[in-house]
């Protein structure tokens, strides 16, 4: 089972106490993962991959509205993917939409595919609100390979209202078009692990964190290991630009024409070529900065000398 389908699981079987969060969580189960069905008189079907959500929906519809839910396999074989249809029908199917902002009310402000003002004025309705909108189209990425939530919504005036009631929570989630549909979604992995907190995923919040965790010693580490390997790389460069120098030195004039201090520093560079600076310090007993310029003047008397020839 993938993160995001576990997630939901733990919300979905989480229970939603009073009629008000009901109404909310259907409300944004509707609007994410429904649909008007017309036949002998209106209907609604929604379509989710998780069996939980499913039960969640047939369970709210049925508690709260005088219909009749019945569940279905589908199976896809070109995709390899199962999914489950939860379809309703009876008397009070169309006040299901209306409620939830799908039909037309009596209300001339409320615009179709938004959410009714009802649903945005407490905590609890907006938090109950937020757990269905991510039930019913929501997934986030398994933290091991990224910080990615969303939400998809096909009105884009659903999706920019999800996104207000996002930050209402600091969460910073942004709003955007992806071909004939809307994405409300975060990326940063603090946030993410605020949003699943936000919805109560207790398990699902610590193995995010667990993982984010992991993550991030694994990633340190491994920018240790580069740094290191690339100051390792700087570091035998150095060592053979020098051992190059003392060589030359060596060939055109001899190293006993080198001062008694410079001469102590080709000779330890000769015996030891694969030692680092700070390695040769500790041999000569100078301190590493006094042995670089030492190697400067090292540098300078083989430029001088090559010159001579």
């Amino acid at each position: 089972m993938s993160f995001s389908s576990s997630t939901k699981d733990e919300i979905a079987k989480r229970r939603v106490k009073s009629k008000a969060e009901r109404l909310a969580m259907l409300c944004a189960l509707t609007h994410t993962a429904g649909s008007l069905t017309l036949g002998r008189g209106v209907g609604i079907q929604y379509i989710t991959e998780n069996h939980s959500v499913a039960k969640l929906i047939a369970s709210l519809a049925s508690g709260l509205y005088h219909v009749e839910a019945s569940l279905a396999i589908r199976e896809q074989d070109r995709l390899k993917s199962r999914s489950v249809l939860v379809r309703l029908t009876g008397a009070d199917c169309e006040k299901l939409l209306r409620d939830a902002g799908c039909l037309p009310s009596g209300d001339a402000e409320q615009a179709l595919g938004s959410i009714p003002e009802a649903y945005q004025n407490d905590d609890a309705s907006v938090q109950s609100l937020l757990r269905g909108a991510f039930l019913g189209s929501g997934s986030v990425a398994a933290p091991q390979k990224g910080y990615h939530l969303e939400i998809v919504s096909k009105h884009e005036g659903f999706a920019q209202e999800l996104c207000a009631l996002f930050n209402r929570y600091e969460l910073n989630a942004k709003c955007a078009r992806r071909k004939s549909s809307y994405i409300v979604y975060i990326k940063e992995g603090d946030k993410v692990a605020d949003f699943l907190r936000l919805l109560g995923a207790s398990n699902s919040t610590m193995g995010f964190e667990h993982a984010r965790v992991v993550r991030n010693v694994s990633n340190n580490l491994n920018r240790q290991r580069n740094f290191e390997d690339a100051n390792m790389q700087k570091a035998a460069k150095a060592a053979a630009q020098q051992l190059i120098q003392i060589e030359s030195i060596q060939k055109t004039c001899g190293l006993a024409s080198l001062p008694k201090r410079l001469y102590a520093v080709a000779e330890a560079r000769l015996n030891n070529p694969e030692a680092t600076l700070t390695e040769l310090a500790e041999m000569l007993e100078i301190s590493k900065s006094c042995l670089n310029h030492r190697f400067m003047k090292l540098a300078a008397y083989a430029a001088d000398h090559e010159d001579r020839e």
